[in-house]
């Protein structure tokens, strides 16, 4: 019998505790694996985060409407029937206190994380006691740490205070293994997350080390060493160890051969073409090191659409219409020769009807068809996408604010070169020239641009806007009879950290919930 096979029975055992009730004591599946070959298949059930898997996970659907890369479209005129969109999209927009018991699979990113943190603790716990080589098992136990961290750390971003604002602030409850209890389970701070999400990396990175080179540098959908890295310069960057995090950006940058995709191939996108915009999430660009989720995940909230009543000449029609889109101060932000301006930011779906496309929608470089559309099935398309591009970024902003705090002129330098290397296939062929300090200006701002520019709609743009310092942010809503209302996130606004989903207290008597915004 094959095996994914004999584990369906644990696969859904290990989903349906960490889904609804990891706290809540049940009985475990009597099947107890017996090699690590067994192990390395339950990961790929049960802890990876895949476009196809046993169940459905969403670890984005409460993100996407919440940043200033956003504006509300304001020549809509919905129909009555999609009022409960509209008002979905509003509640995420507006960052409103009722999001976490109104909004539709606002607990699906804290139940999908656990439960995918229970399949990594599921094979972790079963390690000792399965056989097969010391390879094999440091292998898969690498595999573990390194998913886990992520979940944790994408977790934490979420629902606790950024780091640099307190790592004392309640963090989110640390469950470290499979086993059931009885006890409740208080939220671990911060700080604490993050110790243990470092010391799982640095474990992960350690035992990949012991693994022979062509397993570090695997390109077969599986955990490698440079997404271990490029996710500690992430970490660490968010800690503000400017060091730590500038010394493993640049690992990733020299070790490796991953390179900077030239966006002088990339041809102008053509709305009668398929696609119409390429697909970057594919593992033939030079510049993947590592994927996980799927495209349904991340456009689900969105592009969310409605039937509107839009006039066109002298005609007048129903037609799907986005809510949200790509905002003026994103767009903007770009030089008018940035080849990242069109070959990034995609034109919204045009039908017959239309002329041509009106507004820039918000999501990026994902695969795009014939008339601006998505796919939204679930079929092979990825969602989430580790690449080079951040390593540069991130060592970037490093030495930038090395070169702030300390006076650093090599680190200056570095940051300018960095900056160069990416920026140079952004432009047009032979009209590049490098960066100068008398260019730049505010080198950490600059540097700060450049990630929006580079980075846009890959849902860093949020957690940045954290870190940064919560300050006040501003998004103008259009109701339904075209009135504006203006919503705000004054600076370290609590509403810049989510509320605990409610069905996240239902087995957790123990947790309590972030402060609660006022409106």
């Amino acid at each position: 019998m094959n095996r994914k096979m004999k584990y369906s029975l644990l696969a859904l055992v290990v989903c349906f505790l960490g889904c609804q009730d990891f706290l809540e004591p049940k009985s475990q599946s009597e099947y107890v694996p017996k090699v690590v070959q067994s192990l390395d298949e339950l990961l790929l059930g049960d802890a990876y985060h895949s476009p196809v898997s046993i169940t459905s996970n969403m670890l984005y659907s409460a993100l996407g409407l919440f940043d200033d890369d956003v504006a509300a479209r304001p020549d809509m005129t919905i129909v009555e029937e999609s009022e409960n969109s509209f008002n979905q999209a509003q509640l995420a927009f507006s960052w409103s206190k009722d999001m976490f018991t109104k909004l539709s699979g606002f607990g699906d990113a804290y139940a999908s994380s656990y439960r995918l943190i229970m399949g990594c603790n599921a094979v972790l716990d079963y390690l000792d006691d399965v056989t097969g080589t010391i390879e094999e098992k440091s292998d898969v136990k690498a595999q573990a740490l390194a998913l886990r961290s992520f979940y944790y750390f994408h977790l934490v971003n979420l629902y606790g205070k950024p780091y640099s604002a307190d790592k004392n602030a309640p963090g989110i409850p640390l469950k470290l293994t499979s086993r059931l209890s009885t006890d409740a389970m208080p939220r671990s701070s911060v700080g604490k997350v993050y110790e243990q999400i470092v010391g799982d990396l640095l474990e992960a990175e350690r035992l990949l080390k012991t693994l022979p080179w062509e397993a570090q540098v695997r390109k077969n959908k599986r955990v490698n060493l440079p997404f271990i890295q490029l996710l500690l310069s992430r970490v660490y960057l968010y800690m503000e160890n400017w060091q730590e995090a500038m010394k493993y950006a640049e690992t990733v940058i020299n070790d490796y051969d991953y390179m900077i995709k030239d966006l002088n191939t990339v041809k102008e996108p053509d709305r009668n073409s398929n696609p119409s915009y390429p697909n970057y999430y594919d593992w033939n660009n030079s510049e993947i090191i590592f994927m996980l989720g799927d495209l349904s995940d991340i456009i689900n909230l969105a592009i969310t659409s409605v039937t509107a009543i839009v006039t066109e000449g002298t005609e007048t029609f129903k037609k799907s219409t986005i809510v949200c889109v790509a905002s003026d101060d994103l767009i903007n932000c770009y030089d008018s020769d940035d080849l990242r301006k069109t070959r990034y930011l995609v034109w919204e779906s045009v039908t017959s009807k239309q002329s041509g496309p009106k507004y820039r929608i918000p999501t990026s470089k994902l695969k795009v068809g014939i008339d601006y559309n998505f796919n939204t099935g679930w079929g092979d398309d990825w969602g989430i996408a580790f690449k080079i591009t951040e390593a540069y970024l991130n060592a970037a902003e490093a030495a930038a604010m090395v070169c702030k705090t300390e006076g650093d002129a090599v680190c200056q330098k570095k940051a300018l070169q960095w900056l160069d290397k990416l920026r140079e296939k952004r432009f047009p062929s032979g009209t590049y020239t490098d960066l100068t300090m008398a260019k730049v200006g505010n080198l950490v701002e600059f540097v700060r641009a450049e990630r929006r520019r580079e980075l846009c709609f890959e849902h860093h743009r949020w957690f940045d806007l954290r870190r940064y310092g919560m300050e006040k942010l501003k998004h103008v809503w259009y109701d339904r009879n075209h009135n504006v209302i203006e919503y705000v996130l004054e600076k370290n606004d609590p509403g810049f950290t989510l509320l605990l989903p409610a069905s996240a207290f239902e087995n957790n008597q123990a947790l309590v919930q972030n402060e609660i915004r006022g409106e």
